[in-house]
């Protein structure tokens, strides 16, 4: 697979393998594979879905409605 970078990104990827002692190459993949283990995670399948809660005819809610502190 080949990945073309424009010149100014390609100079900063280089910059920042540079000082990490790394060459580009393996910078890129780490960063590819720590991409697709956190989309992974975020796949909808395992997002469990949340309840939703009707509150009937009460409304919007205001802070003096929950707390003691407000008159």
């Amino acid at each position: 697979m080949e990945v073309h970078f424009t010149p100014d990104l390609e100079a900063k990827l280089v910059n920042v393998a540079a000082k990490q002692g790394r060459k580009p190459d393996a910078l890129l993949q780490d960063a590819v594979v720590q991409y697709i283990d956190e989309a992974e995670c975020l796949s909808v399948k395992e997002i469990p879905e949340l309840p939703i809660r009707h509150l009937g005819d009460v409304g919007s809610l205001h802070r003096r409605d929950i707390y003691d502190d407000v008159r």
